[in-house]
């Protein structure tokens, strides 16, 4: 009777045992499942983070543009392989509003088809696309006594920032009120208020992995990301 008790005993130790360790493995599985979810949702936080101030910067570029047209200033301009350059200036075309150009948009871009309200593709004064991030940010990073980066964080952080690509497309949408406002301090100074041409931008900022890194493909899809800006500006005159 004392043995049988024994073997009782041993036979519920074992399978305690075991149901122990399915639940530990379980729970060891669940925490893995919550911490690459949770890595995902922080990685998908900060590549939005950024693609919105990549998108900012477009708009910003954009605005430059329209502003240097209109001044005959030089133009940042894309090569056909990605790089940017600075246009020559125009000064013939001082004071005058920058002029719609025949089939100057591209429809099947994902950041154009990330606007549903424009409607006329012949209002396109320019459309900029896959332009180099990079570019803009790259001296606030080559010089690592500024930046405080050792050689091979700022290649990773570089590796990092070539991701992102920002887009922009500018629309002339007709006159609007334009008010100048006077610096003089006189008694009975005004705004004065004239006809404008006013122009809204769409600016995307665009990040895209694809999944390629020193010719070695990575074990995840490609993935791309856009987030769309708008803007409106009017020049005056």
């Amino acid at each position: 009777m004392h043995n049988k008790n024994k073997k009782n005993i041993k036979g519920f130790a074992l399978v305690l045992s075991i149901v122990l360790l399915l639940v530990m493995s379980l729970m060891s599985g669940t925490l893995v499942v919550i911490t690459s979810s949770d890595h995902k949702s922080n990685n998908f936080t900060d590549h939005n983070q950024q693609a919105f101030y990549v998108a900012e910067t477009g708009l910003l570029e954009a605005e430059k543009y329209l502003i240097n047209t209109f001044m005959g200033l030089p133009k940042r301009e894309i090569a056909a392989d990605g790089t940017e350059s600075k246009g020559a200036a125009n000064s013939a075309n001082k004071g005058k509003h920058p002029s719609n150009v025949a089939d100057a948009a591209d429809d099947t871009t994902g950041c154009y088809k990330s606007f549903k309200n424009v409607i006329n593709l012949q209002d396109v004064v320019v459309h900029h696309k896959n332009a180099s991030f990079l570019n803009i940010v790259r001296p606030a990073i080559v010089n690592s006594s500024h930046s405080g980066f050792s050689a091979d964080d700022e290649g990773d952080e570089m590796d990092y920032i070539d991701k992102f690509k920002y887009e922009y497309f500018i629309v002339n949408v007709g006159v609007a009120d334009f008010t100048e406002s006077g610096s003089s301090i006189a008694s009975g100074s005004i705004d004065i208020m004239n006809a404008g041409t006013a122009y809204r931008i769409y600016a995307c900022g665009i990040y895209e992995d694809t999944g390629i890194a020193g010719g070695a493909i990575r074990l995840f899809k490609q993935s791309k990301l856009i987030i769309p800006l708008e803007s409106l500006i009017i020049l005056p005159g």
